[in-house]
């Protein structure tokens, strides 16, 4: 509730009640102040009026009727002024009501209040304006200060009222007076002016009414007035301070109900059957009690774990350690806040009448308490009302007190009939449960306690006495058994095995590790050589890391969790064993900049892993890191730790490629024949140019070498002792792929040559049988390129994964010359075996003219096409890509027919891959693409794509006796001349005034698939012959029959000339005409050319 409107409420009340026309003390002052300067005016009106005594006779009626108007007058305020007191003390009233309903409403909202905490509250509200249940001993306070005040909110209220009606009624009765005065001196002024009579009878009533003015003034001490009001300020004042007090406690009592917890309780995911229910040293506990230890196990012998290091722990022989641990506690309301001093731990066991407590007893110590920042364990509840609360053992803690309160001994046995035994067994003991209890410190008689569900024990676990863990580089986990270590001897120089011995413990651990002599409780570890773990030509090949901050983590495994209490990291400064300690002088220099080592890690306060990184950049190196970790009791899981080594390199300093090959049986034999089955290229410029650029132009690279997974033979099972695959690289201004062998030879040795590297390919290693590379199985390969140790300074990650084909070969598809716009649909212009008429047998065309493949990634041999003939059940097939080999449709089976340009027929490819598949190596796998509905239109030279036109100008160039300049004329053209037939006179075409020409040279025809095919229509050459008795010369006045007015001239079955045929019906107007030309193809099929001509009257 806003409390402080509640104040606004009482404090405007009071002043509403007193009078509706003013809201603070000041303005009683200035009303009062309004009044003596009334009053004064009055006076001086009075002595103003004396002048006229003698000059004033008969006003006996205006008396009268100025009497009755001052009654009226003092009547009608007295009236106002009770009805605005009334009215005001009735909306106070309505206030104070409303203040009290919001008050009440707030606090049955509260989710903290309680139904008795509400019926109280409400009681006090109705009786004493605003109390709430909280602490007994401020609340009946509180009463008592409510109570006073209403009183004297009462008595005030009963004092601004008399107060307010007087200087009301004398206000009202001085306003009229003065008004009333002021008219009557106007009147008698006028009325002297009027008559100039002095009226002697008239100064005398005048005078008795002043006399009764000066005695109203009277009535009433103003000074005693101005007194009583600077009173009712201080009462105002007083009664605002106690308002303002009022809020304060009622501010505290707010916090008492919304901040004080109500319900608490251990199962923070919710219900206590859920998985997960609680969260103890940050993680699930699935179980209706929980074990928290507290104390570690006896420590065998006093010593330093990490002695050296930041955060060294010390162990007492015989003295257990102080273990820290956390819970999650979830409280309601979710407004309740949590202080360590209100959380304790109470037991079902009774001590002197009570609750044994082991925060009172001093026995455990809340170290923190924050909100919960972890995941929630089930949808069932929020993070809101979640905290987690850190404890551990009092450093002054008394471990008999400490057992006494959290274990029980057991004696008694129970027979198998559930009968006491009267026997005495071996003591056994079992775990007191305790409870959170969360009591306010400010009133201990509210507490919310949890489920009985904490053990708080001591750690008995069995010590571990082999370390293991996990390094993790990115997202890529490596247990420390697959990693490598110097278990003989640096990887600089195999052949001295100087390296310091690995052991492990003899018969589990002990107090304190002994190497040599009779007292030794150690082995030498024969069972930990990974001397040859991710060694790659000599070299560390993984885990490659990066000189980053955060470059990899080091994880203990969840089983040494079990002990361990804390780990470190050191590096492996033993085992730098350079002949001339180069490298141990390098790994000074590195130590200070490592992150992460040198330090030791609390299991349960850091967790279970650290992250390891560098401040410096530009590391390229091998370095070793040794782990230990302790157990509770002080005993080392290793007795000398267990190392592992990674190659450091910057950020860009592993590239990859990832490479697919699609295989193919075909090639075989030679290295240049696996180049035909090769993978597609993987782009690596811009990695390696940001890599190699901007080395030094003087810094070279000793060798690239490449190490790949091996393939193993079907037939015994054995390793092929070559690597899986080649490497070949795209470089910049080089047209063919540069085979990593060759590279320094052909590009030079210059670490910045390794930036023009374009691309990798790779391909299959021409001595392994395709089928023995698995089937979709990844080979991964290195490329280390070295420096004249032999150390590899960058690599080149390149994996290559052979599939089996499920599509044609890359780049196998139509032409596109004739590829219509579907995509799918091509034109295939056929030629005939011969040219002419009567001789063509076969139309075909060169499949190399309707497809496209790469010969460079594939087997032309094993290619085969297959066309739909008239037939539909049988397909025509063309094996083999050559040009040489050609679709062909025969005269003899009817198919010239299919040589429409119109109608499409279905086409595919196949390909033969051969004996791929490692899953079914004797069976080729053979490709088509039918589903890709490709289609193929037969088309005639001479078909639709082929038209006809009037031979233009330049066509006839070559013409004996074309003159050029006189076809150049306007109307000389052929077009032109076919344009105007003079009607009566034989018609010739003319290329110049005098040389005519066959009109079968007038007409042109041009090919939209080939120009080689244009030419005029004598003496066409590819084919097109003239029908002679289908040919005719027609007008628009008798169509569909030969004209009346010309007909064709033919010599030797050419058209020459148009003879006329009529003389004596001159046409008033030009006649349409048409020469029409049937033709046939080398198929057999007619077409009719229509040109158009015109006849003109011979006028």
């Amino acid at each position: 509730m806003n409390k402080k409107f509640l104040s606004a409420v009482l404090f405007g009340a009071l002043m509403v009640s007193s009078t509706g026309t003013f809201v603070s003390c000041k303005d009683y002052d200035d009303d009062i102040t309004n009044l003596q300067d009334q009053i004064d005016q009055q006076k001086t009106l009075s002595e103003k009026l004396a002048a006229v005594e003698t000059s004033i006779s008969n006003l006996q009626s205006a008396q009268t009727e100025l009497g009755q108007q001052i009654a009226n007058v003092q009547s009608a305020a007295e009236e106002a002024a009770l009805k605005a007191q009334e009215a005001a003390i009735k909306a106070a009233k309505e206030d104070l009501e409303a203040a009290k309903s919001e008050l009440k409403k707030a606090i049955e909202a509260s989710a903290s209040a309680t139904e008795e905490s509400i019926k109280k509250a409400t009681e006090a509200i109705n009786t004493e304006l605003a109390k709430v249940q909280g602490q007994v001993e401020t609340l009946m306070a509180l009463n008592d200060k409510v109570t006073s005040l209403e009183a004297a909110d009462v008595a005030l209220a009963g004092s601004i009222a008399e107060l307010d009606k007087k200087v009301a009624e004398n206000a009202v009765a001085i306003g009229k007076m003065e008004a009333a005065l002021a008219a009557q001196q106007t009147a008698l002024e006028e009325f002297k002016t009027a008559t100039g009579t002095d009226v002697a009878g008239i100064q005398e009533e005048i005078k008795k009414l002043q006399d009764a003015l000066d005695n109203l003034s009277n009535t009433e001490d103003f000074s005693e007035l101005a007194s009583n009001v600077k009173a009712l300020q201080d009462k105002v004042t007083s009664l605002s301070t106690e308002i303002q007090n009022i809020n304060s406690e009622l501010d505290m009592v707010w916090a008492a109900i919304a901040k004080g917890v109500t319900h608490v309780s251990l199962h923070a995911g919710g219900s206590i059957e859920a998985s997960g229910s609680m969260i103890i040293n940050d993680k699930p506990v699935v179980a209706t009690q929980a074990n928290v230890p507290l104390l570690s196990a006896r420590a065998l012998s006093t010593w330093t774990f990490g002695e050296d290091y930041t955060n060294a722990v010390s162990f007492v022989k015989g003295e257990r350690t102080r273990l820290k641990a956390t819970m999650v506690v979830r409280v309601s309301p979710v407004t309740a806040s949590l202080d360590k001093k209100d959380i304790h731990f109470i037991s079902t066991q009774l001590e002197n009448g009570a609750p044994v407590d082991l925060v009172e007893k001093g026995l455990v110590e809340v170290v923190d308490v924050k909100p919960y920042d972890g995941e929630v364990l089930t949808r069932a509840v929020s993070s809101t009302g979640l905290w987690t609360v850190e404890v551990e053992v009092n450093k002054d803690y008394d471990e008999t007190d400490f057992d006494k309160a959290t274990t029980v001994v057991k004696n008694d046995i129970k027979d198998e009939a559930g009968d006491t035994g009267n026997q005495i067994s071996t003591p056994s003991e079992k775990s007191v449960l305790f409870a959170v209890k969360v009591a306010d410190s400010d009133n201990v008689s509210r507490a919310a306690v949890s489920e009985y569900a904490l053990a708080f024990t001591k750690e008995e676990a069995t010590p571990k006495d082999e370390l293991d863990y996990f390094v993790w580089v990115d997202n890529k986990g490596y247990n420390v058994e697959n990693l490598h270590n110097r278990f003989k001897y640096s990887e600089e120089d195999p052949t001295q095995e100087v390296a310091p011995k690995e052991y492990t413990w003899k018969s589990g651990v002990a107090a304190t590790p002994v190497f040599e002599g009779a007292l030794a409780n150690t082995n030498e570890d024969t069972n930990d050589d990974r001397q040859t773990k991710c060694i790659t030509n000599g070299v560390v090949a993984e885990p490659v890391v990066s000189s980053t901050e955060e470059s990899f983590k080091i994880k203990l495994s969840d089983d040494i969790l079990a002990s361990a209490t804390h780990f470190y990291v050191e590096l492996d400064k033993k085992r730098a064993l350079s002949s001339d300690d180069s490298e141990i002088r390098t790994w000074n220099l590195y130590e200070p900049n490592i992150i992460g080592i040198n330090e030791v890690y609390e299991v349960k306060s850091h967790g279970p892993e650290v992250t390891i990184g560098f401040k410096i950049n530009d590391i390229n190196d091998v370095i070793g890191f040794r782990v230990y970790a302790v157990n509770s009791n002080g005993t080392l899981v290793d007795p000398d730790g267990r190392a592992f080594y990674v190659r450091v390199g910057a950020v860009a300093d592993v590239i990859s490629a990832e490479t697919t090959i699609i295989g193919d049986a075909n090639f075989t034999g030679t290295v240049t024949n696996m180049l035909k089955n090769q993978s597609a290229k993987v782009d690596v410029a811009q990695a390696m140019k940001d890599r190699f650029a901007k080395e030094d132009a003087d810094k070279t690279f000793n060798d690239l070498v490449l190490k790949t997974d091996k393939v193993y033979k079907k037939t015994d099972g054995t390793a092929y002792s070559t690597n899986a695959f080649y490497v070949y690289f795209e470089v910049e201004g080089e047209d063919e792929l540069i085979k990593l062998d060759d590279f320094k030879t052909q590009i030079g040795d210059n670490l910045t040559d390794l930036a023009k590297i374009k691309s990798i390919v790779t391909t299959r290693n021409e001595n392994i049988q395709i089928t023995d590379y698995v089937d979709d199985q990844v080979y991964n390969g290195t490329v280390s390129i070295t420096n004249k140790n032999g150390i590899a300074i960058s690599t080149l990650n390149v994996s290559m994964k052979k599939v089996v084909p499920t599509t044609l070969p890359a780049g196998t598809k139509w032409n596109p010359a004739q590829l219509q716009s579907d995509g799918k649909t091509y034109k295939c212009y056929v030629l005939p075996n011969v040219w002419g008429v009567t001789n063509a047998t076969t139309a075909t065309m060169k499949i190399t003219d309707m497809f496209d493949i790469d010969e460079k990634i594939s087997d032309a041999n094993q290619y085969a096409f297959y066309f739909t003939t008239n037939d539909p059940k049988v397909n025509r097939k063309v094996a083999g890509y050559a040009d040489a080999n050609l679709l062909t449709l025969t005269k003899a089976d009817n198919e010239f027919k299919m040589i429409d340009d119109v109608t499409p027929y279905d086409a595919y490819v196949t390909y033969n891959y051969g004996k791929v598949s490692s899953k079914t190596p004797t069976l080729d796998i053979v490709i088509d693409n039918q589903k890709e509905n490709w289609k193929a239109i037969y088309c005639n030279i001479h078909g639709a794509s082929y038209s006809f036109d009037w031979t233009k100008n330049d066509k006839l160039e070559t013409v004996t006796g074309f003159d050029e300049k006189w076809m150049a004329k306007e109307g000389n053209s052929i077009a032109e001349q076919a344009a105007k037939v003079t009607y009566g006179v034989d018609f010739h075409f003319y290329i110049s005034e005098s040389k005519s020409i066959y009109m079968d040279t007038a007409i042109y025809g041009t090919s939209a698939y080939h120009a080689i095919y244009n030419g005029w229509l004598a003496n066409y050459k590819y084919g097109l012959e003239i029908v002679k008795e289908k040919c005719s010369f027609e007008t628009s006045d008798n169509p569909g029959k030969p004209s009346r007015y010309f007909k064709i001239v033919w010599s030797n079955n050419r058209p020459t000339s148009l003879e006329a045929l009529d003389f004596n019906s001159n046409p008033t107007g030009n006649v349409a005409a048409v020469l029409k030309i049937t033709v046939k193809d080398n198929f057999g099929n007619e077409r009719v050319i229509e040109m158009d001509m015109t006849i003109v009257p011979n006028i």
